[in-house]
């Protein structure tokens, strides 16, 4: 996408304050306090049923909030109609009128606008040269590929120049290597018009990828709001570190400052000042190291379950003595861990994320399984 002929504009601000959302018995959302910050990118990630689409169609008025208010740029959009609001909204499945070309697709914004014509032309080859289609205008949506279409929608969506703009899982029907490319295009679309990003999606990997901030919703809650860096290095939940990307969890005991296995009482590799009672020691598959059988070192035996090639990494599976297992991901570059072989599992302490769990470990945090799951361990 090239957004040269498109005018910057400053992206509002959003305030949620205290918003709740109950279905009869069912809370979808419950009282949700979220800033959105001018011009930024933030995207709503969480699993089916968080409540993040609840959230952002209350942004956008087509679902009103049992409780709370939400502000944009100051003025209460609470009761205000979606029509009334001045939002851009780019759908899951575009919602593309089929009957319509391209530019009519496009200009549609702007003739219930009463937009003059002259204007509504320029405008909408404005909004097409952005996202370099200006040479299909007179095309159908049957006519175009699912990348395109998606691509007309997001032109319908900013040809009108919104302060914000609202994405509901815009890319979950395009294949991977479309949904990448558009995630690039995204991306520098967000930063040529300098407009608010609100994007909602369940796809970990897309939402590390494209958020300036992600705010992690759980239940109808917020999890966690944060750079996505933040939310992968400095979990606060342990939630956060199994949700974003895949972790070795081992439950532990603090004793004297000590992380002592809750199930085999061995000591664990941890940053010093360790509180407790009760804590998770997370750590990420790239973290952990092998060492031959023969080291001295201390470290967990284990035996290579499986080792698939990803292309750019392999990723191992390591079953340790008591049947747990632990997720090893090692450069492509490197030999990788040959099924059958018996390694020692091992890592630095300052590579190890530490997450007070309280007495007893909730929904999400139960003691690994002696299956396979992202719920691992390791070593002192």
């Amino acid at each position: 996408m090239t957004t040269a002929a498109t005018p910057q504009a400053t992206g509002a601000p959003i305030r949620i304050k205290g918003v709740s959302k109950h279905y009869r018995d069912v809370v979808a959302l419950d009282r949700v306090d979220l800033d959105i910050r001018s011009g930024e990118f933030i995207t709503l990630l969480g699993a089916s049923g968080s409540g993040k689409s609840t959230l952002l169609n209350i942004l956008a008025g087509f679902v009103p909030p049992t409780a709370g208010a939400v502000e944009v740029d100051g003025r209460d959009l609470t009761r205000v109609p979606p029509s009334k609001r001045d939002l851009g909204m780019v759908f899951q499945h575009y919602a593309l009128f089929p009957h319509m070309s391209v530019f009519d697709n496009v200009a549609f914004p702007l003739r219930r606008r009463r937009v003059e014509k002259a204007q509504v032309r320029r405008r909408v080859f404005e909004a097409l040269d952005t996202v370099e289609l200006a040479h299909l205008a007179e095309r159908r949506p049957s006519e175009l590929s699912g990348g395109q279409q998606q691509r007309v929608a997001f032109a319908r969506a900013i040809v009108f120049h919104p302060r914000v703009l609202l994405m509901d899982e815009p890319l979950g029907a395009l294949d991977k290597r479309l949904r990448e490319q558009l995630q690039l295009e995204i991306k520098r679309l967000h930063r040529e018009l300098g407009i608010t990003f609100v994007f909602v999606t369940h796809d970990q990997q897309e939402a590390l990828a494209m958020s300036d901030r992600i705010a992690l919703l759980r239940d109808g809650r917020v999890v966690q709001v944060g750079e996505p860096v933040e939310l992968y290095e400095h979990p606060v939940e342990l939630y956060t570190a199994e949700f974003l990307g895949e972790s070795n969890v081992f439950l532990c005991d603090v004793r004297a400052g000590i992380c002592h296995d809750t199930v085999t009482g061995r000591s664990l590799s941890t940053p010093d000042g360790i509180t407790g009672p009760r804590v998770a020691v997370v750590i990420r598959p790239e973290k952990l190291r092998l060492l031959p059988p023969d080291s001295p070192e201390d470290a967990l035996p284990a035996v290579v379950r499986e080792t698939i090639y990803l292309g750019s990494e392999f990723r191992s599976e390591l079953v340790l003595d008591d049947g747990r297992v632990l997720v090893l991901r090692t450069p492509a570059s490197s030999p990788p861990p040959r099924p059958g072989s018996a390694v020692l599992a091992s890592w630095d302490g300052a590579d190890a994320i530490v997450i007070p769990v309280g007495g007893q470990p909730d929904r999400g945090q139960q003691a690994p399984g002696p299956v396979p799951s992202k719920h691992l361990t390791a070593p002192h």
